[in-house]
């Protein structure tokens, strides 16, 4: 049961947030701003955030700068999603030495990273024991309620974060989000299920997304102890079977391709994948040619859409994200990467979106994702590509060898494959950070 349960109050409070005004603050960025960093070293809140936001309401409230508070939480939205995607990674690095506990407490980081990213970029600053909502008029407003300011209502991160997260989900705000980042072949899900008179609302089909990727949230805030269990006890004791290898290098190579970055839609597979499953949901297949057309495809654009979305070979990181299992399943800790990934994505992609309308291009970026590849050993020193989606080809190859292993080596052992391969590359998931972002 959960801890914390948002009731009328705390909804009336969540619809407040302002995702516009989080977009404003990055169109107003001064020119001298724009391209130096995330957040100004002068900002009240930037190294003490939570402890000050919390000590201004309890002790000064007029000490509180709501100016420096919007600057922190707009900042902190791109900001967690490149720390979720680097955790992530390190989940992954973890899988690759055979360590699915350390992988479990890193993916689930991952997946809390993504929805606070998520969220800031909402309006909503995700904190420690009081929140920060930031309404349509720059007004910062304290979560949960308080009906008693000296005895605030206080939630921790932990707990809160899921409440908000599904409450949110559940507004119009959110379905409208994900109609606008989700977009196969350039055409809108909504557009898509009208026009095929598939009879799912696309309410559902959002509360469906993120409640399935943020399940890890969920469970870790109604039971304490699944978030311990692979946090804090002894993983000797109980240690779950080993995937096998071979499986777990399948996994990495599928999650990669779901990420293949493009121009035009920065991940354009994974959209057609998360569409063909709605619509395996809703409609039986083959779909009708003369519906598909109506989209406004040619009659072999329609065949080859039909063909695509009849078929039911999902990757497994598409599998995995669709059901929780208990901590000893020997594929939890894959189970909980592929849900991190997905929830990445979704927040990745709203905060690209703040961005490119606010008109940044990737040279005003250029401060961060240059020295970020420096930091992370993506590239040399001062010899950051021209254009970061070029090293898709690396990644391309890296995968292409780890294929050609595993299909000469059914039976072979990570450290086998870790001797034949160059595995650098395939952990470095700071890039899909890089690529999602940079407009």
């Amino acid at each position: 049961m959960s801890s914390f349960e948002i009731k009328r109050r705390n909804g009336d409070l969540l619809r407040k947030a302002s995702r516009a005004k989080i977009e404003e603050h990055f169109t107003n960025l001064p020119e001298t701003w724009r391209s130096t960093k995330w957040i100004n070293h002068n900002n009240r809140y930037r190294l003490r955030c939570t402890s000050r936001f919390e000590k201004d309401l309890r002790t000064n409230p007029s000490t509180l700068n709501a100016n420096h508070l919007v600057k922190y939480v707009s900042g902190s939205a791109p900001t967690h999603v490149i720390d979720g995607w680097s955790s992530l990674g390190r989940a992954i690095d973890c899988g690759f030495r055979g360590d699915s506990y350390s992988s479990i407490h890193l993916g689930y980081y991952a997946e809390l990273r993504a929805a606070m990213g998520l969220l800031a970029a909402e309006g909503m600053g995700v904190f420690n024991q009081r929140h920060a909502l930031i309404d349509k008029t720059a007004v910062i407003l304290a979560f949960p309620f308080s009906a008693k300011p000296k005895k605030p209502s206080k939630c921790g991160t932990h707990a809160v974060i899921w409440p908000i997260l599904d409450h949110w989900s559940g507004l119009q705000g959110a379905v409208d989000l994900i109609d606008e980042l989700i977009r196969p072949n350039m055409i809108s899900i909504s557009t898509w299920l009208d026009t095929l008179g598939i009879p799912v609302p696309l309410q559902a089909v959002a509360r469906h997304w993120l409640s399935t990727w943020g399940l890890d949230l969920a469970a870790a805030e109604s039971d304490h102890n699944l978030r311990n269990l692979a946090s804090y006890r002894p993983s000797e004791f109980r240690k779950p079977a080993r995937v096998a290898a071979s499986e777990f290098i399948k996994f990495v190579e599928q999650l990669w391709r779901l990420f293949e970055p493009s121009p035009a839609r920065r991940f354009p597979n994974l959209e057609r994948l998360l569409l063909r499953q709605v619509i395996r949901r809703g409609h039986s297949v083959p779909l009708p040619l003369s519906s598909l057309e109506h989209l406004g495809m040619s009659s072999t654009e329609a065949q080859n859409w039909s063909d695509y979305l009849s078929k039911s070979d999902d990757p497994l990181p598409l599998q995995f994200a669709a059901k929780p299992v208990p901590i000893e399943d020997a594929t939890c800790f894959l189970r909980v990467i592929a849900r991190a990934a997905l929830l990445l994505f979704v927040a990745t992609s709203a905060v690209r979106r703040l961005l490119t309308n606010a008109g940044l291009t990737a040279a005003d970026l250029a401060f961060w994702w240059e020295s970020h590849g420096e930091e992370r050993c993506l590239w040399e020193t001062d010899a950051a590509p021209a254009d970061p989606l070029d090293i898709w080809q690396d990644i391309l190859q890296s995968i292409t060898e780890s294929e050609t292993w595993r299909a000469a080596n059914a039976g072979g052992s990570l450290r086998s494959w870790r001797d034949s391969q160059s595995r650098e590359l395939l952990g470095a998931f700071e890039l899909v950070a890089i690529w999602g972002l940079v407009p």
